[in-house]
């Protein structure tokens, strides 16, 4: 429940992200792993393979010995998120140490990790950084490589191999940090669209709210009319218990129908999400004809037992256009004939109201200032809302108002 003043918005869920401990947790548990994965390696004598003449400075060292390197990037790797350069430092110093000893594919299995997690956390400038560095760690190898043997074959194979080993974790890495940007943009354009078309939304219902609330004042302003007119009538007149006692009960009919129509304006002001108006349509407009001719009106009606269904818009300003149309000729032509007629169609719907003696007042210039000349005003501000024309022919002894109002098929009669 929102208030007029206050209003509410769901915020859209974000994507998932694991917590400090999980993540630790995560990166305990593969770390551990990689350690015991690399003892496997080094049980198995995967030692002293693939390096170049010249870079081992201990020849034949014992597979224990490769050991505490990679007890050292492996520990290294539970910093990985938190500190990725200074993770990725203490495995690039393990794996000299590696090196020096003769080398070991162990070592590689902690130099893959933290690449990959520099490359992914880290910033742009370490990123360039680090395919520099990985492009020099494959030309190198390579180039001394096809020096020393002579071979293009072995250059190829070794820059294959060093290719893999550390410009794999690179791509890799470039490949997971597109895609979670590509998840942020997509999730930040949701939510833009989201908050848009909240906005549209609000903006909706308040156009809505504000129409509808012109609509009851209008309707209230109606009655009151009535109310003012059935009242002077009987004022205007020598006193007659009867005629009296009717003109009182007409008042107050119109006064109670105020009472209700003011207290849905005054909940569709406090509340408008709660406030349930009901709005009036074309087939009400009998029943304003019915209380036409209680006030002494002869009223003719014309029109379809079942009206065809329309918008509500279209309805409501139908019923609106007949209901000021009814008040104008009741004020200024009292007793007269009026004639209504609705015809309505499956695109448009028609609405003409006659009387037979002409409302001079509502022409004329000082009556205007009495606010007659205003609910003719609100008469066409309705028609044209709607696309549709509303014209006011007076003629001597004649007054005849005529409004199409074009729809589409469905809606409310």
């Amino acid at each position: 429940m929102t208030s007029a003043g206050h209003e509410h918005r769901t915020v859209p869920a974000r994507r998932h992200s694991p917590g400090v401990g999980t993540t630790r947790g995560q990166d305990a548990r593969v770390a551990a792993g990689t350690f015991v994965a690399g003892l496997g390696l080094l049980a198995l004598g995967l030692t002293g393979h693939g390096q170049l003449p010249g870079l081992a400075v201990v020849q034949d060292a014992p597979a224990w010995w490769f050991v505490p390197p990679l007890l050292v990037g492996c520990l290294a790797m539970l910093v990985k998120r938190a500190a990725p350069v200074a993770a990725l430092s203490v495995g690039a110093a393990a794996f000299a140490v590696d090196t020096a000893l003769g080398g070991s594919i162990a070592a590689f299995l902690y130099v893959v990790d933290l690449l990959y997690r520099a490359a992914l956390l880290g910033s742009s400038r370490l990123r360039r950084a680090l395919w520099v560095a990985a492009g020099a760690l494959v030309a190198g190898p390579t180039v001394v490589t096809v020096l020393v043997t002579s071979e293009v074959r072995w250059g190829v194979l070794m820059a294959l191999q060093q290719a893999v080993l550390y410009l794999g974790p690179l791509w890799w890495a470039r490949d997971v940090r597109t895609g979670r940007e590509l998840a942020d943009v997509a999730e930040a354009r949701a939510d833009a669209i989201e908050r848009l078309a909240e906005a549209e939304q609000r903006r909706a219902v308040r156009v809505e709210r504000d129409a509808l609330a012109r609509d009851l004042h209008d309707a209230v302003a109606s009655h009151l009319s009535a109310i003012a007119l059935h009242a002077g009538g009987a004022l205007a007149t020598a006193a007659d218990p009867v005629k009296d006692r009717a003109a009182l009960e007409l008042t107050r009919s119109f006064a109670l129908e105020s009472m209700q129509e003011m207290h849905a304006l005054i909940a569709l002001l406090r509340e408008p999400e709660q406030a349930a108006v009901r709005l009036p349509r074309l087939a009400d407009i009998p029943e304003l004809v019915e209380q036409a001719r209680r006030t002494g009106s002869e009223v003719r009606f014309a029109g379809p037992e079942q009206m065809v269904r329309c918008p509500a818009p279209v309805g409501l300003a139908g019923y609106r256009i007949v209901q000021e149309a009814l008040t104008n000729a009741a004020k200024h032509a009292p007793g007269e004939r009026i004639e209504v007629q609705v015809a309505p169609s499956d695109s448009r719907v028609r609405l003409r109201i006659h009387n037979t003696r002409a409302a001079a007042p509502v022409i004329s210039p000082p009556a205007r200032s009495q606010g007659a000349g205003f609910g003719l005003t609100t008469m066409r501000e309705r028609a044209a809302a709607l696309g549709g024309t509303l014209h006011i022919e007076v003629q001597p002894g004649e007054w005849t108002v005529t409004a199409e109002l074009p729809h589409p098929a469905g809606g409310a009669a």
